[in-house]
């Protein structure tokens, strides 16, 4: 089947060149497809609710659609937050309780006991309760890279997952660094658990607040993703949306329950200025063609997007465009923590030595700094863990005295930490912050500023004191917690506010042309009317950096290149550069394939005609692909690739 699925190529009829040799696309694997649900014929939903799923914290936002001034609300009440200590807020955290069970064959595996601060209860119970009679196996990793999990501590305890939103961050390196998933959990579990949890409290809550029938088939779904994302994760995205029953489609577990409207992606920092430009209201002094750089700083992503204002009315800013490529990079809130375990590490050298000892301690010092954290604001602030009568203490003045060097016993009952420790442990992620705004901070008038990281004191003050004085306004919400949800249910409503973005890839389909001088000696065949063809040619269809306007749609015409073909393959392709040759450059990116059946028309042989088109613009990139000349105009199908293929693109085929 692979080398016939070689020879599944096509010639294209691109109007917009003036060569004498044709294109052909070619396909390098077999694709897989399934059909898509078909759209709901009701031209509203009940409600509108927006997911934000992020790395440590999680929430959603609603509004009903038919109300003449929607109202937008969140939720702040949340299982277990006060059993945990948590202080109301409108986020649950995004962690997983995991307890080991036996199979009949004796196999020990994974399954779901709770999720959310409800996770982080039980685990905490449970991890505390554990006192192994001989010690466990060291390992290195700390409670925010999902606690010490050794084998026996996973047969006796379990396994909390925290911050697993990072295995789908831009590149391999971000999430290499992370902790190997034990047993039968991947990823992919238990971001498709952590949805299907969230999605089923929010219909509890809204059936407690609405009414007792209201059901997901009364709901569009918003679901937030952040703009650095490659195509890649945004789909995925989607895909699990469908694998925890939100939305309809062949790998629903509950299809007929689920919501029949397309879920929504929507970027985050795009959400957040929304939400800034809703609160400052008539405060907000803008006019067309003023910049506004929004920084969304999270617990995991650092997003930087700027926009420039196209179109001012009596309500504020109606319209915008990118005025450059989204950027950012991995980092944020839980790397501060990550630093602070290892600067804990440093001060108790016997540190991870008495946890394999102790595993609750990893859970008290958590516990100690996420309510230390939030207040330090720079110069001045000190806080001190106390270790009278605790253990550790003990074992740490035993273990320099083996070593011969005793500190005074002051160090060894109240660990202290001063202000250079707190920037020690701040400053690196503060200073990829502002490296980050300052890349694109020129021309801006106004800076917006949210996301959970931005909550820090002393990320504001360092921000303010760097750009205070090089911009008009710099925007900090109250509340930045609740930006991303609410702000994504407002920008949904609005859907003209975005009229363009900014390419970030170069896309286009992998193709066979005629050959020209200097192709590579190894991407040359002959066909079957031996004329001499290039393989793993890339036709760009969009190139990086080109201004594209919302719906903006590119389209390209194929024919079959062999006698007798019955079926063509599309290799959709990526790539950071604005002049890719062809799809065998090491930095080039397959998206995706799909298979179009082309035997209904073999009487045209390779006059059959296929026009494929790729929709710009929106969050994500919609590719489609429709027979021209040829089949039954009765014949009306979509397919959209199946959840195992590596697709970062909507790829569909309309066949008429």
């Amino acid at each position: 089947m692979r080398g016939f699925l070689k020879k599944l190529s096509l010639a294209q009829n691109d109007d917009t060149k003036s060569s004498t040799h044709p294109l052909h696309a070619c396909g390098a694997v077999e694709a897989s497809c399934s059909k898509t649900a078909p759209l709901n014929e009701s031209p509203l939903p009940e409600f509108i609710i927006a997911m934000d799923f992020g790395t440590t914290f999680s929430g959603f936002a609603y509004t009903r659609t038919g109300d003449a001034t929607p109202e937008i609300r969140d939720n702040c009440r949340w299982p277990f937050a006060n059993n945990a200590g948590a202080a109301a807020y409108c986020k649950n955290q995004t962690s997983l309780y995991y307890v080991p069970k036996v199979t009949q064959d004796g196999q020990f595996h994974l399954e779901l006991k709770e999720w959310g601060w409800g996770a982080f209860v039980a685990y905490h119970n449970a991890f505390t309760d554990f006192q192994p009679s001989t010690n466990l196996p060291h390992t290195s990793t700390s409670f925010t890279n999902t606690l010490d999990y050794s084998e026996r501590l996973l047969r006796k305890v379990g396994f909390f997952a925290y911050k697993f939103k990072l295995y789908l961050s831009p590149t391999e390196a971000d999430w290499l660094s992370l902790p190997p998933l034990p047993w039968n959990l991947k990823p992919q579990i238990l971001i498709v658990d952590y949805l299907r949890k969230l999605t089923e409290l929010i219909m509890d809550t809204m059936k407690a607040g609405i009414r007792g029938d209201f059901s997901l088939r009364d709901v569009q779904w918003c679901l937030t993703v952040p703009a650095i994302w490659e195509e890649e994760a945004k789909q995925l995205m989607r895909t699990y949306a469908e694998m925890a029953g939100m939305i309809t489609g062949n790998l629903c577990p509950n299809n007929c329950k689920a919501s029949p409207y397309p879920l929504k992606i929507i970027l985050e920092p795009e959400a957040a200025s929304v939400y800034c430009q809703n609160e400052a209201g008539q405060n907000l002094k803008t006019a067309p063609g003023d910049r506004i750089l929004v920084a969304d700083l999270g617990g995991g992503t650092l997003d930087i997007v700027v926009h420039q204002i196209l179109e001012v009315n009596d309500k504020g800013i109606a319209k915008v465009k990118e005025a450059i490529p989204s950027y950012g990079e991995i980092g944020g809130g839980t790397f501060v923590d990550d630093r602070f375990f290892d600067h804990l590490k440093r001060r108790i050298p016997c540190f991870e030595e008495y946890r394999s000892k102790v595993p609750s301690i990893g859970l008290d010092f958590y516990n100690w700094w996420k309510k230390v954290m939030p207040d330090f604001d720079g110069d001045g602030y000190e806080a001190t863990f106390n270790l009278v009568g605790n253990e550790l203490a003990k074992d740490w003045k035993e273990y320099d005295m083996h070593r011969g060097s005793v500190r005074h016993s002051n160090e060894y009952s109240r660990l202290h930490f001063s202000a250079v420790d707190f920037r020690a442990i701040f400053e690196p992620d503060v200073e990829k912050v502002i490296s980050l705004i300052e890349k694109g901070i020129k021309d801006v008038k106004i800076l917006m500023v949210v996301g959970g990281f931005s909550a820090s004191p002393y990320l504001r003050k360092r921000i303010r004191q760097t750009f205070g004085g090089r911009v008009a306004e710099i925007i900090t919400p109250m509340d930045p917690g609740r930006a991303i949800c609410r702000g994504a249910v407002e920008l949904h409503r609005r859907s003209g506010y975005i009229q363009a973005r900014v390419s970030r890839r170069t896309y286009g389909i992998c193709c066979t042309r005629d050959y020209k001088v200097g192709d590579p000696h190894e991407l040359l065949e002959r066909d079957d009317d031996q004329k001499l063809k290039c393989r793993r040619v890339f036709t760009v269809f969009v190139r990086k950096g080109t201004e594209v306007v919302v719906g903006k749609k590119e389209k390209r015409s194929y024919f079959p290149v062999y006698h007798g073909q019955r079926a063509i393959q599309f290799d959709l392709y990526s790539s950071p550069r604005e002049n890719p040759c062809y799809t065998t450059e090491e930095d080039a990116k397959k998206e995706g394939s799909f298979v179009i059946d082309i035997s209904k028309g073999k009487s045209k042989d390779k006059k059959r005609e296929i026009e494929v088109t790729m929709l710009f613009g929106d969050s994500i990139i919609n590719v489609t692909a429709a027979r021209k000349n040829f089949g039954s105009r009765k014949d009306e199908e979509c397919y959209e690739t199946a959840a195992a293929l590596p697709s970062g693109l909507r790829l569909s085929a309309v066949l008429n």
